[in-house]
């Protein structure tokens, strides 16, 4: 099913998993995800903003960095990630993702249940 651009829903979620700011979210299955798809969006942190350190329990999650920069702290060591960098946390895995570059950071994350 076509989703044109600009007709998907958009939310603002504050201080996101616990981090910093505000993270804008786009949700690219509009509503209708299948059944083991938890989440599957488009993600903007502005400069300066967070999704905050998180453990997957139960699921596992694909980020693909569209552009910008910013810092992945990946089961408690951080690197630096930018635009064409994937990252893969499976069920177990910790992670957060923290904008420090001037531009926003938009990424596509995928959950899917273990």
């Amino acid at each position: 099913m076509l989703h044109p651009k600009g007709s998907l829903p958009e939310s603002v979620a504050e201080h996101f998993r616990g981090g910093e700011g505000a993270v804008r979210l786009i949700d690219l299955a509009a509503g209708n995800k299948p059944a083991n798809v938890r989440v599957c969006s488009e993600m903007v942190l502005e400069k300066g903003c967070s999704i905050g350190y998180h453990t997957h329990e139960g699921d596992s999650e694909i980020i693909y960095i569209l552009s910008g920069s910013g810092i992945c702290n990946d089961n408690g060591l951080d690197v630096c990630v930018g635009a064409g960098d994937t990252l893969i946390a499976y069920d177990g895995d910790a992670h957060s993702l923290r904008n420090e570059g001037e531009v926003p950071l938009r990424y596509l994350a995928v959950i899917v249940k273990a």
